[in-house]
């Protein structure tokens, strides 16, 4: 979350910009552009696509500085702008998902020079976590990043989405309980137990 000093920051640097201090935005911008990547990246599961997400999604928020109420956190209306640029994009551009037979069996499908098989292991979660996250849908895939990777509350998750309260605790149960459900499918075809909830 981004602290009450940064929070100042951000508005002393919004104010710079609507004053007509174009250069004031970079700073906003790196204050904010790895988290915007990483949501649009959960998203759209496309490093070059989260990339021109994020890019088209900062330049939305500069054309509409303007018309940010200061109700909310400014990263909170950004989010919501990268939110449904990405979500929009996924609906827009829909592309094939890799099946679970396609999924990497083992942790020494990652063995490569100079990685551990302990990191081979690690590489096998994250990648399955990411591979789980695909099989759900892009509005799933936001919440779980906001809720879990953002740390966003479930007000916030509203202000952001637009869904009540109510709703997205629904959500997040069912995209929680699709995650597990491939999670231990995989572990079927891998044949080792384990149970992995990475703090889904």
């Amino acid at each position: 979350m981004v602290r009450v000093n940064d929070k100042e920051n951000i508005l002393r640097y919004i104010d710079q910009v609507l004053q007509g201090n174009i250069n004031a935005y970079t700073y906003i911008i790196d204050r904010h552009k790895d988290k915007a990547f990483n949501l649009a990246f959960r998203i759209c599961c496309n490093r070059e696509d989260a990339e021109e997400i994020a890019q088209d999604s900062f330049l939305k928020a500069y054309r509409a500085l303007g018309s940010f109420k200061r109700k909310s956190s400014f990263s909170t209306w950004l989010y919501r702008i990268v939110y449904n640029t990405a979500v929009s994009f996924v609906r827009v551009n829909k592309k094939e998902i890799l099946s679970l037979e396609d999924f990497p069996a083992d942790a020494i499908d990652f063995l490569g020079t100079g990685i551990s098989e302990e990191e081979a292991d690690i590489e096998y979660r994250r990648s399955l976590i990411n591979f789980a996250l695909q099989k759900i849908s892009e509005e799933e895939r936001g919440l779980i990043t906001l809720y879990y990777y953002n740390e966003l509350d479930t007000e916030e998750l509203s202000a952001v989405t637009g869904i009540s309260r109510s709703n997205i605790k629904v959500k997040l149960f069912r995209a929680r309980q699709k995650m597990l459900q491939i999670f231990e499918n995989s572990e079927k075809k891998r044949n080792i137990p384990y149970e992995y909830s990475a703090g889904i």
